[in-house]
């Protein structure tokens, strides 16, 4: 009776380490990380709700450096085309549409244009910097502004003027 109650452990514990070893066989031999893995150091495409509570994406995600975004186009042609109108007449009430226009573009080109790193950060940067010239204390603007100047800073890059 003892002789096989040892046998039976000694049989349970042979069959449990063959298993981990084939567990770790498998493992070792796929050394990638699974594709929905993100690293908190990559742009990639922005968020597409309304709080813009952070910077998410992967590298998968990153549109290349030829893509275009119609629609970032059209906002920045629309906040640049009423610098214009701005310069006629600058009453309050064109000095707040400006100032939206330029939101819109640079909200847009930071979190949900289809377009490069290089192509978003750097224009939507120039368009917070704008709103800040009309009115300092937009808290919106401020707050963009400097989660632009974190991402080039953390990268080592000069940030764009």
């Amino acid at each position: 009776m003892r002789t096989t109650l040892i046998l039976f452990i000694a049989a349970a514990l042979f069959a449990g380490c063959s298993k981990m070893e084939e567990k770790k066989t498998g493992q070792n031999e796929n050394k990638m990380p699974p594709s929905n893995t993100q690293s908190p150091h990559t742009q990639g495409n922005m968020p597409k709700d309304d709080n813009h509570s952070g910077l998410t994406g992967d590298m998968t995600d990153m549109a290349p450096e030829t893509a275009v975004d119609d629609k970032a186009d059209k906002l920045v042609k629309e906040a640049n085309d009423f610098e214009s109108t701005f310069k006629k007449s600058s009453s309050e009430e064109n000095k707040k549409s400006l100032v939206e226009k330029h939101m819109a573009a640079g909200v847009y080109l930071m979190y949900q244009a289809n377009l490069n790193p290089k192509k978003k950060y750097g224009p939507a940067l120039k368009h917070f910097k704008r709103v800040l010239e009309l009115d300092p204390n937009n808290k919106e603007a401020i707050s963009n502004k400097m989660q632009i100047e974190d991402i080039y800073n953390s990268m080592g890059r000069p940030i764009p003027n």
